[in-house]
């Protein structure tokens, strides 16, 4: 799956981009993954898993999606910033809801939940060479390592900063300190784009940039604007 082709509104943003003097103000433009690159939807891991759960009060599928989504105490928070393994994750899961399905069963139900926003990665392109690209994302192992293999745009990236790597996922401020570490320049000259207003807020605490992710419209007109001189 090679790297797509810039489709036609993605050539008008390029050509607005390729004109604009170099010494713009941001230097540096970090990307989330999820939903803005790469649109998903949790909720079909549980309706998948609870096939595998036995016919009583656990075959619900709300109740997997609390177990491992929920924005407190779900299990993924653990495995998002790195405190348990792969293995430990799923045989966690597995015994709560005891399911019968193998870790290899388990992989494809976990990861299998993306799509790509074409016009977002041609945008992503069209940055390449033009500003330093980060890659800021509370992911996990399994899912990194699918979207790494399947969706050639993460590759795009001169570096990712992932929360399973680096021990924290956003909002926390950590995580964009160690973004900001990376980018090497002063915060007011990094964008940061994403699609929940708690991780743009944030990020706007420590004095980054930040556009609040709705649509690919959306977020070209405000590229266009914010990447000005």
């Amino acid at each position: 799956m090679g790297h797509p082709e810039l489709g036609s509104g993605s050539r008008v943003l390029n050509k607005t981009l390729q004109a604009l003097p170099m010494n713009s103000s941001i230097k540096v433009i970090l990307y989330d993954l999820g939903n803005v690159i790469l649109p998903f939807n949790h909720y079909q891991i549980a309706e998948k898993l609870v096939r595998f759960s036995p016919k009583t009060g656990t075959s619900d599928p709300r109740r997997i999606f609390s177990f491992l989504f929920d924005f407190e105490k779900g299990a993924v928070n653990r495995y998002e910033t790195g405190k348990v393994s792969s293995h430990h994750f799923f045989y966690s899961l597995k015994e709560t809801f005891q399911l019968s399905l193998t870790f290899e069963e388990f992989i494809p139900i976990w990861n299998e939940i993306f799509v790509e926003n074409q016009e977002v990665s041609e945008t992503i392109l069209s940055q390449k060479g033009k500003w330093k690209l980060g890659l800021l994302s509370n992911t996990n192992p399994l899912h990194f390592h699918y979207v790494l293999e399947t969706f050639p745009i993460v590759r795009a990236f001169d570096r990712w900063i992932l929360s399973h790597e680096v021990g924290f996922k956003k909002p926390s401020l950590e995580i964009f300190q160690k973004a900001i570490g990376w980018a090497g320049v002063v915060p007011e000259k990094i964008l940061f784009i994403d699609d929940l207003e708690k991780n743009v807020n944030a990020a706007i605490s420590l004095g980054i940039k930040g556009i609040h992710f709705h649509s690919t419209q959306q977020l070209r007109e405000e590229l266009s604007s914010r990447l000005k001189a």
